[in-house]
C-alpha cells in the first residue's frame, strides 16, 4: 500500500528507487542467491511500483511455497542498502527516466497528469523527478524502507494449488515476528 502517492517534493521517486533496492539482497539472502532461490523452484519474479501500491511477484511450483513466503517476509524485514548499490541503482533510475523523456507519449502524459492534479500527490511521475534523484541519499531510501514496508501495509496474495488454512499457517510462521509498522 505504498507508492508514488505517498511522496513529498523532494523525494519524488522514492517508492520506486525501493522497489529496486528490495531486489539486492538482505542479511539473510545474498544478493547473488536471492533469483536462484526462485529458479530452483521453476519460477520467476518481477516487481513494479505505481501510484497506490508497490507490488512484489513470484510464480513459482506450489512446492516453492515456503521459500517464497520467507523471500518476502526477508525483503519485508532486513533489506541491506548497500551504499554501493543504492549509487548504482540511481545511475539505472535516472537513465530509465531519461529513455521516458524520449518517449512522446510519456511527456504528455506526465505533462496532462502534473496540470489535472496540481496539488494532490498523483502529480509526481512514479520513477520521480530527476532533481529528487539526484539529491536522494541512502538515508533518504533506508529510511522510507522502513517506515512503509511493514506487515499492516501489505497484502499477501497466493493462488493456486494450495490450502487456505495451511498457506495462513505458513504466513504467520514468515510473518508473524515482524512488528506491525
Amino acid at each position: 500500500k505504498v507508492g508514488s502517492k505517498d511522496e513529498t517534493t523532494g523525494l519524488t521517486g522514492v517508492s520506486h528507487w525501493v522497489e529496486h533496492m528490495n531486489f539486492k539482497g538482505t542479511t539473510n539472502i545474498p544478493r547473488e542467491q536471492m533469483k536462484g532461490i526462485i529458479e530452483k523452484f521453476g519460477g520467476s519474479w518481477n516487481g513494479y511500483t505505481w501510484i497506490d501500491q508497490t507490488t512484489y511477484m513470484e510464480t513459482a511450483s506450489t512446492a516453492g511455497l515456503d521459500r517464497m513466503l520467507f523471500i518476502e517476509s526477508e525483503r519485508m524485514a532486513n533489506c541491506v542498502y548497500d551504499p554501493a548499490d543504492c549509487e548504482s541503482e540511481r545511475t539505472v533510475i535516472i537513465s530509465e527516466l531519461q529513455g521516458g523523456e524520449n518517449d512522446p507519449d510519456t511527456l504528455l502524459e506526465q505533462d496532462v497528469i502534473a496540470a489535472a492534479y496540481k496539488v494532490h500527490p498523483y502529480r509526481h511521475p512514479t520513477i520521480g523527478w530527476l532533481s529528487d534523484l539526484q539529491t536522494m541519499t541512502r538515508d533518504d531510501l533506508y529510511q522510507y524502507y522502513r517506515r512503509n514496508y511493514v506487515p499492516n501495509n501489505a497484502t499477501v496474495v497466493v493462488v493456486g494449488d494450495v490450502d487456505t488454512d495451511d498457506v495462513l499457517r505458513r504466513v504467520e510462521k514468515q510473518f508473524g515476528g515482524i512488528p506491525a509498522g
